[in-house]
């Protein structure tokens, strides 16, 4: 096979990928993309020349260190979530290694409004963003919204299933974003074991892209999110025998 990455941090945005991003960038045999979230397979149209756009993409690259014996990766997590994206992947190297991170969804999204809110992508309040989600990300029809999905990206049941239909399980890790952010290393050992380089003694990242304000979120706009993501919740933990353990749902 011609030059191809090693592995993908795909999923989930506001699941510590940025945290899994600096603390693999500490590690001597692993060579990350010169910057996070490259979004080649999500945002990048193809030029119909596959060697052009892999050309393209691979300048984010150092090869050379991968002739050296280091593993190539990088972490862009919304390509569980966007439609074709994850095929794109597949197309580019069925035999790449793919990490997801999960999120309690109802964290993840009061996260990831409160990450719009900073960045000036949502002045709505939170309570009218849940509730109005899908009518105001009809705009974008037919395709996805990438902005108004504080509630679609945490439907996690249908990623999983699309990845194990096309990934085979010594392919994909399935990590709890609580348990990264708990207590990092035991979950780094498992990644340097899954990527195949030598486990390491990791130095504690600062929390990454975490909020400043001490909001908090509203006890009605919780239980509607705790009502909206129970049933996906409880079938993404039967896809990957886990327990509910810290999720409130």
């Amino acid at each position: 096979m011609p030059n191809r990455i090693d592995f993908m941090i795909a999923g989930v945005q506001k699941g510590g990928t940025t945290s899994l991003d600096a603390y693999l960038r500490q590690h001597p045999d692993v060579s990350m993309a010169k910057k996070k979230e490259v979004h080649f397979f999500d945002k990048r149209p193809p030029t119909g020349i596959r060697a052009l756009d892999y050309f393209v993409y691979h300048r984010q690259f150092d090869f050379g260190a991968q002739a050296r014996g280091a593993k190539l990766g990088e972490a862009t997590p919304i390509l569980t979530w966007w439609t074709g994206a994850m095929e794109r992947l597949w197309s580019y190297n069925p035999d790449i290694k793919v990490v997801m991170l999960l999120r309690d969804p109802v964290e993840r999204a009061w996260s990831h409004f409160r990450m719009d809110r900073r960045l000036q992508r949502e002045g709505a309040d939170f309570s009218d963003v849940i509730r109005t989600e899908r009518e105001r990300a009809r705009r974008s029809l037919p395709k996805q919204d990438r902005e108004r999905s504080q509630l679609a990206r945490g439907f996690y049941a249908h990623q999983v299933r699309n990845l194990k239909r096309l990934f085979p399980d010594e392919q994909l890790l399935f990590l709890r974003s609580e348990d990264l952010s708990d207590e990092a290393q035991p979950q780094l050992d498992r990644v340097t074991d899954f990527l195949g380089v030598s486990r390491f003694a990791f130095q504690a990242e600062p929390r990454h892209n975490s909020a400043t304000d001490s909001d908090r979120m509203k006890a009605e706009d919780r239980a509607l999110l705790e009502e909206t993501f129970r049933l996906d919740a409880e079938e993404t933990r039967r896809l990957l025998g886990w327990e509910q353990g810290s999720w409130s749902v």
